[in-house]
């Protein structure tokens, strides 16, 4: 291979010494290819069985919004039927509007899947007929009344509902079949590249060390062969170091990626960033910042090491080239001087080479990755920090979209109390626990008197601010253990764990105080002062269940109206 002559040698055939110097570095090299190669393809599935996952679960996300929306277009429905609520109709008609564009989004995402993009096209069948019988029961109500309206809320809309519910939890089932099959395939791509690594390098290493014995017994014979065949076992030796740094890194990387699905907050997931990095690039000082939700400045969040050059700990977008171009940025000094503004100068004037790293996931800034040292020895191993980079960003985007979702899923977005979903999953629980442990509970359904009035009053705008300002007096006033929630419009729902009805009517009392106490302030003026009017039930053990506790409270509010306002009633 490197043009050496084989001779005659006593212990060894010269056809079979031939060979071995002619064949044997070609053999160990294809080996080494071979498991390069082989690590290399076994990263790319694991990247991509990684991004397949994070697909899974986008479309799982996108499914639960499908659902959230329906639910609450057919809960605004029914208290528009119920109570004639024009706010209610409005959201109804927003909630209607969400459906498509989220219906749509969902195709989109399983259009690469024919079995789940049927199961979407009959999702959205199903929604459109949900959709129409509610629109149609509507114009029946408007030109009919209540009692016809009611009345038309039969076993074909109930039967289109529970048809949505399991055409969503056979998308929901595929996709995390699918995601088993992936985490399936991620851990037979870790098997194939620990087999590689263990099987590879030592055969490798077995057939450099033979031909270097071969080598070692032609120094004798010719000064010619020792130059060559120490140059020749010197590069082997280089790549054998290589390729075990490389498959050292990839372990790590492989390991990297494992952890960082399994993180539950972005803080883990930058701290697990810094620790990998410190081991992949050793002699290197590093910085992870993270980018405000305001957008105007990065913060750094994460380090490791000791910078060759400091960098400010909140530098501004702008004064980063990687986060201006979204690309990795290079100094290398002295041939290239385009520093960024935020890396500032060794005070001794000393040489320094710094990368900056943009953390980007689907278009969207998330930060950079900032990396300097006295040698650019680092800058040959960028290709593992950037792997490391994308790997980290699409985490942090991930746990981004779950956070956001499960916020959304409970919270009302107005007031910051939890929803009416959220109320009757917390009112089975609690209710199960006070009979667990026989202890008391009381509901306490709250409306602000004369709200409709007020609306029309001070518009939309001057009603939102009142209910805004009603639910975090309610948050403020509950107790730890207490859970306020919006039951819809300018309803609201407090669960008084372990609470008598004594206890209940001061607490309503207080309350009432309260909220003619209360100052509102919007457009720059005060609006008027505002009554509530509250309706208490208790629970009774044995007798009651959510859905009639919640009946007892709503007739005692109903009674409170009927005898003045400005009054809370026990339903007992």
């Amino acid at each position: 291979m490197y043009g050496l002559t084989a001779y005659p040698d006593a212990h060894l055939p010269m056809p079979r010494q031939k060979y071995i110097n002619r064949f044997g570095l070609l053999a160990a090299a294809a080996v080494f290819t071979a498991v390069g190669v082989g690590v290399l393809l076994g990263a790319q599935r694991f990247v991509a069985d990684a991004t397949q996952v994070a697909h899974t679960n986008e479309v799982i996300g996108s499914v639960d919004s499908v659902e959230a929306r329906l639910r609450d277009a057919e809960a605004a429905h029914r208290g528009y039927l119920l109570t004639g609520n024009v706010d209610l109709l409005a959201q109804y008609q927003i909630s209607r509007e969400q459906v498509a564009p989220q219906l749509e989004r969902l195709a989109l995402l399983v259009d690469d899947n024919p079995a789940q993009t049927a199961r979407v096209a009959d999702l959205k069948g199903l929604a459109d007929r949900r959709l129409a019988q509610m629109q149609a029961n509507q114009m029946r109500y408007r030109t009919q009344g209540l009692a016809a309206a009611q009345g038309a809320v039969n076993e074909d809309s109930i039967g289109t509902s529970l048809q949505i519910g399991e055409n969503a939890r056979q998308l929901i089932g595929e996709e995390r079949r699918l995601l088993v099959e992936r985490d399936r395939s991620s851990r037979r791509s870790a098997d194939i590249l620990r087999a590689l690594a263990l099987l590879g390098i030592p055969l490798g290493i077995a057939l450099v060390g033979m031909v270097y014995w071969m080598l070692l017994r032609e120094i004798r014979r010719r000064g010619r062969a020792e130059r060559l065949g120490g140059e020749a076992n010197q590069r082997l030796l280089q790549s054998v170091a290589q390729l075990e740094r490389y498959s050292a890194d990839l372990n790590e990387l492989t390991r990297y990626g494992s952890l960082l699905q399994n993180c539950l907050s972005p803080g883990e997931a930058l701290e697990l960033a810094a620790q990998t990095l410190s081991r992949l690039l050793p002699g290197t000082g590093g910085t992870v910042y993270r980018i405000r939700a305001s957008r105007d400045y990065a913060e750094a969040v994460a380090h490791w090491g000791k910078h060759a050059a400091a960098s400010a700990a909140m530098l501004p977008p702008e004064q980063c080239w990687a986060l201006r171009r979204g690309q990795p940025h290079l100094l290398q000094m002295p041939t290239q001087n385009l520093r960024c503004g935020h890396v500032e100068l060794p005070p001794d004037g000393a040489v320094f080479n710094s990368a900056c790293i943009p953390l980007v996931a689907q278009g969207t800034q998330l930060g950079v990755i900032y990396v300097s040292a006295t040698t650019a020895e680092f800058l040959s191993r960028l290709d593992m920090v950037q792997a490391a980079a994308e790997q980290l960003s699409m985490t942090l985007h991930n746990l981004s979209l779950q956070e956001r979702l499960r916020i959304q899923s409970i919270r009302d977005p107005l007031t910051g109390l939890f929803n009416r979903r959220y109320l009757e999953e917390s009112l089975a629980r609690e209710l199960a626990s006070c009979e667990r442990r026989q202890s008391p509970l009381s509901l306490m359904m709250l409306d602000l008197d004369h709200f409709k009035a007020f609306n029309d009053l001070h518009g939309h705008a001057g009603g939102d601010a009142l209910l805004a300002a009603f639910g975090q007096l309610l948050k403020a006033h509950a107790r730890a253990e207490d859970i306020a929630c919006r039951y819809g419009g300018e309803e609201f729902t407090l669960i008084l764990p372990e609470t008598g009805p004594e206890a209940a009517l001061e607490c309503a009392a207080r309350l009432g105080e309260k909220v003619r106490q209360l100052h509102v302030h919007h457009l720059g003026k005060e609006l008027p002062a505002v009554t509530v009017s509250i309706g208490i039930s208790v629970y009774r053990r044995g007798a009651d269940d959510a859905e009639h506790l919640l009946r007892r409270a709503d007739e005692a509010l109903y009674r409170a109206k009927r005898e003045g306002r400005d009054r809370a009633l026990c339903a007992d």
